[in-house]
């Protein structure tokens, strides 16, 4: 491997964060991309630099150079592009949703034993420096015991009568993971998951909304609402309601409350955009403790940090050479697929579902 680690893109409309990512790391360089649609692919590659464009990816995976792969297409026709590129001697990096369920993931995890190769997932929310610093101050005891996270985060990703463009079908057909949680909401999830240690999911209960329907003509359409409660090991539970469409907003693209409570402090996470310039404001609180800095993290917080997908190129290129685990290791994004399963399955039943072990 060289010195810089030479990372292709496979999927360049969610991707192209990633090839910004890796151009702007020290030890990466965004190598090669790939994408059906080439008008978009060559615009990336001109945007960032990237010397080779490919169509099918299969070709960016014969390119010899390549040592590590990008995979962000859409969870139907991932796992064997994943697969394809362990099998091809690539590291790689899975965008979220990381499959259609936890079979997927398994199989894909099983990939990756067999090539020695190293897999990291995609939740970019946890390399957000603040996120990791209360993980840490709620694992030091900074809160006493946690036992309950609560998250409400709703989020304008349509309005009402969408036409969903070609190529982005899969996001609004139940069953494929994405809808108001899949998509957008099970970030959030994840990080109060996260924040709170990753305890072992053990049940779920929701309720879902397809609401506001989109044009296309399909037996169930993927959930504009979800709210859900779930238990995990140790007592802790986790509640949150999410949507993907909000009928009457017109002057805000999202909001958002996130809180872990724990028996001596609670940590309070809000964010909101503002309307006229896409800015973002909002606060993180430590509060009913004592928090060396005071009693705010951060003044002005931005929900999705200009770090994000850099610190996750950097977090993938140093779990390549064995400097540090991943944030989202292959074993974490099976055990939050399995959460995830539990909830949809329960959404779809109305029925409290033990998520497997």
């Amino acid at each position: 491997m060289a010195d810089r680690i030479r990372i292709g893109v496979v999927g360049c409309r969610v991707g192209g964060a990633w090839v910004a990512g890796a151009q702007a790391g020290e030890d990466t360089v965004a190598w090669a991309v790939a994408d059906l649609q080439q008008d978009l692919a060559r615009q990336v590659a001109e945007e960032y630099g990237v010397a080779r464009v490919y169509g099918d990816y299969r070709e960016l995976l014969a390119d010899r150079e390549v040592d590590a792969v990008g995979v962000a297409t859409s969870p139907d026709v991932r796992k064997p592009m994943v697969i394809d590129a362990l099998e091809a001697g690539k590291h790689v990096l899975a965008q979220k949703p990381h499959g259609l369920n936890a079979r997927d993931v398994e199989e894909i995890n099983a990939a990756a034993a067999r090539s020695g190769k190293r897999l990291v997932y995609s939740y970019f929310m946890r390399h957000e420096e603040e996120n990791r610093r209360s993980r840490q101050l709620i694992a030091d005891g900074g809160i006493g015991r946690p036992y309950h996270a609560r998250v409400h985060y709703h989020f304008l990703e349509r309005g009402v009568g969408y036409a969903p463009p070609p190529g982005r079908e899969w996001l609004y057909r139940w069953g494929l993971k994405g809808g108001a949680l899949g998509q957008h909401g099970s970030h959030f999830l994840d990080q109060a998951w996260f924040l709170l240690g990753c305890p072992r999911p053990l049940w779920a209960f929701a309720v879902s909304h397809s609401a506001f329907p989109t044009s296309l003509e399909v037996e169930r359409h993927s959930e504009d609402y979800m709210s859900l409660l779930v238990g995990c090991a140790g007592g802790i539970t986790i509640q949150m309601d999410t949507s993907a469409v909000i009928a009457t907003w017109e002057d805000r693209r999202w909001d958002l409350q996130l809180r872990i409570l724990g028996t001596g402090g609670t940590i309070e996470l809000e964010s909101v955009s503002i309307p006229g310039g896409g800015r973002r404001a909002g606060t993180r609180r430590l509060l009913g403790s004592i928090y060396t800095e005071g009693d705010s993290f951060v003044d002005e917080y931005a929900e999705h940090g200009s770090g994000d997908f850099e610190a996750e190129i950097r977090d993938f290129a140093a779990a390549i050479r064995g400097e540090q685990p991943p944030d989202v290791s292959p074993a974490d994004a099976l055990a939050f697929m399995k959460l995830l399963d539990a909830i949809y399955l329960s959404a779809e039943t109305g029925e409290k579902v033990q998520v497997a072990p």
